[in-house]
């Protein structure tokens, strides 16, 4: 089975030391790594990173990489625990991604946990207060919110639905990371960018308040897609890197550790209200 996750980055970085991982140049078509590919080659929209963010990277994949059993989406910065085991947060300095680390990112167990599971995504975010619908449209506008609902009703009308309760739960997906067998990526991505190239008609690529947009909206449609489509999802915890005077910051993100049971007691209680109210 062949693997290939690939690390959407503009800029060098300690990368993880399995050769599964392939750093993957998004948005700066003249910018070179050893060992690294850029998502200006081949079928790309390269150009239109700056409101793609890393899905210029999903597309890329989608469209070029025609040999991986396997590919995956991480960034410089953001990794999936893979081999998932329980410990507490831990917060540690690092110049590099040490042994320990590189251990629980090692690809080798993604075959069979593949055949046991349709994709792996990062534990989910939970919101204090809101939903995934009004932090949405908190951050980004009613009326985007609108141009986002309205092309899937417009191009898959099946979806809305599972669109609406999804948007109504307390916790998402987040930051477009996802590993998967290269079939299920690929039809997941024809649809999100079906959607978001309606979305991208519609809206002003001059106007700098765009800036992101669309990759905002992938985080958001993920989610319904893998609810819409029955996925049976690992969860498993994110590391993340964050750099400062050249000092790496890494912690395993165990935050969520209540993720889904607790959002879902403040779902439920949520709902009885209303329906108290009504």
């Amino acid at each position: 089975m062949k693997i290939n996750i690939y690390i959407a980055t503009q800029t060098e970085h300690d990368f993880p030391q399995d050769k599964n991982y392939i750093p993957l140049i998004v948005g700066k078509p003249d910018y070179k790594l050893d060992g690294s590919m850029n998502d200006s080659t081949g079928n790309n929209i390269s150009g239109k990173n700056p409101f793609y963010c890393e899905l210029t990277g999903q597309y890329w994949i989608w469209k070029n990489d025609h040999t991986s059993d396997v590919v995956g989406l991480c960034h410089y910065r953001r990794f999936l625990w893979i081999n998932d085991i329980k410990r507490r947060l831990c917060r540690k300095n690092f110049n590099a991604l040490n042994d320990t680390v590189n251990h629980h990112l090692d690809t080798s167990s993604l075959e069979s946990l593949l055949n046991e599971y349709d994709v792996v995504l990062p534990r989910p975010y939970i919101f204090s207060k809101d939903n995934i619908k009004s932090q949405f449209i908190t951050y980004h506008g009613q009326k985007n919110y609108d141009l986002m609902t309205n092309s899937v009703k417009k191009l898959y009308p099946e979806y809305m639905n599972d669109l609406e309760q999804t948007f109504s739960r307390r916790y998402e997906y987040f930051a477009n990371l996802i590993i998967a067998k290269k079939k299920l990526f690929d039809d997941y991505s024809e649809w999100l960018f079906t959607i978001l190239n309606n979305v991208e008609n519609q809206i002003d690529l001059n106007d700098k308040n765009n800036a992101r947009l669309l990759g905002y909206m992938g985080e958001r449609l993920l989610n319904v897609y893998v609810v819409h489509n029955h996925l049976n999802i690992k969860e498993v915890p994110q590391i993340f890197i964050s750099s400062q005077n050249d000092d790496e910051d890494l912690y395993i993100d165990f935050r969520y550790i209540k993720r889904r049971y607790f959002a879902g007691i403040l779902d439920i209680e949520e709902r009885i209200r209303n329906k108290l109210k009504s």
